[in-house]
């Protein structure tokens, strides 16, 4: 299969607030980390972001963000917290890179072989 046509993991995020200006910048920053984690390292399957909101005032959500990145051999989880959501996103960008980083030689030795990719063949 040619390389430029190959098929990028899937990304999903889940649990936007409905704020169109905060939502869409949390978006586009967590597309960008996804697309760029799947160039760098291209074992990962999927890549997943739930998004939980407590309004502890009137004014101010407090956002959880739990994000799940699926290889052929693991699932790394990650999770962060703060009150603006694009910082969030953006603070989580270094530990999942460094946590992949240290874990691509161990998977690349496999070529990316994993058992879904094996049985749908």
């Amino acid at each position: 299969m040619d390389e430029s046509k190959r098929k990028r993991p899937p990304y999903y995020i889940v649990g936007l607030p409905d704020e169109p200006l905060e939502a869409g910048e949390a978006r586009t920053k967590f597309e960008r980390l996804s697309e760029e984690l799947c160039k760098v390292y291209p074992f990962v399957e999927e890549v997943r972001a739930v998004v939980k909101s407590k309004k502890a005032s009137k004014e101010h959500a407090r956002y959880e963000v739990s994000v799940e990145i699926y290889t052929p051999k693991e699932r790394h989880a990650f999770s962060e917290t703060g009150y603006n959501i694009a910082e969030v996103f953006d603070s989580l960008g270094p530990k999942m890179k460094r946590l992949l980083s240290s874990r691509q030689s161990r998977v690349t030795a496999s070529h990316g072989d994993s058992l879904r990719k094996v049985s749908e063949a």
